[in-house]
């Protein structure tokens, strides 16, 4: 599906095969010399067809044009190597560019992590086994343009300034038109689900990341925000409001979850309410819990950040308690 957003500047929808996310949001930009993709897809067959097919909708081809990867995860780079010619620039932000491709030994140290975190270690390893960024991510290096935070690129009679916007990954980066008060959000916000925001080695405290975030792209007044998956956002503020309330109740979850004394991030995560359907929380998918647990991790953090929980590695495990008064 493809849609003109504004003048010169179109959506494409990209499907995800098999994902809950449905599909990839990538926008063009026209341009007399390179028009800009702002996002591909996941790096597989399908997806490959498909974005060929939709840029010919609008008479391009991968030859004559650049990418933007808002950030790492594989829904949104996967494919822009596979697709990338002799003279593609694909611009991508620094924080994130260690683990664009990462070694199999980065997998198997998160694996090890997650089983301090309680998460037995063959529960870990089969998620990472079957986690997209690892099946469905670049499969080769790229020299990559590095963008930074109040960069500007020109595309057509647009000015893009990039925006860094931590916290669903390390390095995430919008891009804000200007003049126009509309921001390409990547997953920094989604309009009709919540991004997943998760511990990652490479930064402290995700989630306090993420909310400073928030608060410097609500300092931006926006009029509509496109995002990465599904609708856009028309209220971008209002949006903002109900992210922050989210991961508040997430956090007293949290809270609720040790008040009756010591436990581990593995432990805990069942005891949050979770948008997934299951009967027992053995039968979520390996995928579903490692990400679940992973955000268990992240508001963890941000409480120890605060003072709230205290945390002790003991016989190779972490184990948490509210903080005493």
């Amino acid at each position: 599906m493809v849609k003109e957003i504004l003048p010169g500047i179109f959506q494409m929808q990209v499907p995800l095969p098999k994902s809950p996310l449905k599909a990839t949001n990538s926008y063009v930009i026209l341009d007399h010399s390179r028009p800009l993709v702002i996002d591909t897809a996941f790096n597989r067959p399908e997806c490959h067809e498909t974005f060929l097919l939709l840029l010919k909708e609008i008479g391009l081809t991968p030859e004559a044009v650049d990418f933007f990867i808002t950030h790492l995860h594989a829904d949104h780079l996967g494919l822009a190597v596979a697709l990338a010619r002799d003279g593609t620039t694909i611009y991508f932000n620094e924080p994130d560019l260690p683990l664009a491709r990462p070694a199999k030994s980065y997998w198997e140290r998160m694996g090890r992590i997650y089983e301090q975190h309680g998460l037995p270690l063959q529960d870990s390893l089969e998620a990472i086994t079957r986690h997209p960024g690892r099946i469905y991510g670049p499969q080769m290096d790229f020299p990559y343009t590095i963008v930074r935070d109040g960069d500007v690129l020109h595309r057509g009679p647009y000015s893009l300034r990039c925006v860094q916007t931590p916290g669903h990954t390390p390095g995430h980066m919008c891009l804000l038109v200007e003049g126009h008060d509309v921001l390409f959000c990547g997953d920094h916000m989604l309009g009709d689900i919540t991004p997943n925001i998760t511990m990652w080695v490479e930064m402290a405290d995700p989630l306090g990341r993420y909310l400073e975030s928030l608060d410097k792209v609500m300092r931006l007044r926006l009029r509509r925000v496109l995002t990465g998956h599904r609708s856009a956002i028309e209220d971008s503020e209002g949006r903002i409001r109900e992210l922050k309330a989210h991961h508040e109740h997430r956090l007293q979850e949290v809270i609720a979850a040790l008040q009756d004394g010591e436990k581990d991030a593995a432990t805990i995560t069942p005891l949050i309410t979770w948008d997934l359907r299951y009967d027992f929380w053995e039968d979520v998918h390996p995928v579903q819990k490692l990400f679940a647990t992973g955000e268990t991790i992240a508001h963890i953090q941000h409480l120890e950040a605060t003072g709230i929980v205290q945390s002790t590695l003991r016989d190779g495990r972490i184990l948490h308690n509210l903080a005493e008064d």
